[in-house]
């Protein structure tokens, strides 16, 4: 058991380093959390702490003990092993379609943050957060440019509202990716079925990625690329 002594000596420095994991952690979780990601605020703001803890506890063990063999980076190295497990959770197939590769790689850059606040470089875990929020928003706006235009043809979504639980949870996946439901074409194809027509980029494998998340809304029947293009361009 720690002394008292030691205690005080290194609250600070737990405090610290405590503060500037859930800081960064939050900051990349916030816009996760914006973009309805499974690993949003909270778990990448645990993820970032959790792992600058066990960063400290090897620290801590190496300084309460004193032993020369021991190794504080084999703690470390478990934890870099360990969150491919919670990375691989976020993965889902579905209909041939991977989906959640940018989380699960959020996930783990996330840790790395957290492991290197926790050895003592917060302000280098500070960068590294700003460069993650840079890809994820920033090149985000750039790569249209980089990618060129869209090209939008008209989809077809047909499904059964499901005591309205299906549209709840398509408007918010569309959401996600920018699309106002409402803005859509909705019509009733029976006593049950409905249909919604939306024009989706076909150019970029990125804006149509997510047609794999509408098969996960519960009551989705079909969801069909239409023959007649749309002449909308961005």
């Amino acid at each position: 058991m720690e002394s008292i002594d030691f205690f005080n000596s290194n609250l600070q420095i737990f405090l610290i380093r405590g503060i500037f994991a859930i800081i960064c952690g939050g900051a990349i979780g916030i816009e996760r959390e914006r973009r309805g990601k499974p690993a949003g605020f909270r778990t990448n703001t645990l993820i970032c702490l959790g792992s600058a803890l066990y960063m400290l506890v090897s620290d801590f063990i190496f300084v309460h003990l004193g032993a020369p063999n021991v190794d504080p980076t084999r703690i470390a190295a478990q934890v870099v092993t360990g969150i491919g497990f919670l990375g691989a959770g976020t993965i889902i197939q579905s209909r041939g379609e991977i989906i959640g590769l940018t989380s699960a790689a959020v996930i783990w850059v996330v840790a790395g943050i957290g492991l290197l606040i926790g050895a003592g470089f917060p302000l280098f875990g500070l960068l590294c957060t700003a460069l993650v929020l840079f890809t994820l928003i920033g090149l985000a706006k750039i790569e249209p440019k980089i990618l060129g235009k869209c090209h939008f043809v008209d989809y077809k979504i047909i499904f059964s509202p499901e005591g309205g639980r299906t549209y709840a949870e398509l408007a918010s996946t569309l959401a996600e990716h920018g699309i106002d439901i409402s803005s859509c074409i909705i019509s009733k194809m029976n006593d049950s079925d409905f249909q919604v027509i939306l024009s989706l980029c076909d150019k970029h494998p990125f804006h149509i990625r997510y047609l794999a998340e509408i098969w996960q809304v519960p009551g989705i029947l079909e969801v069909s690329k239409l023959n007649n293009n749309s002449n909308h361009h961005t």
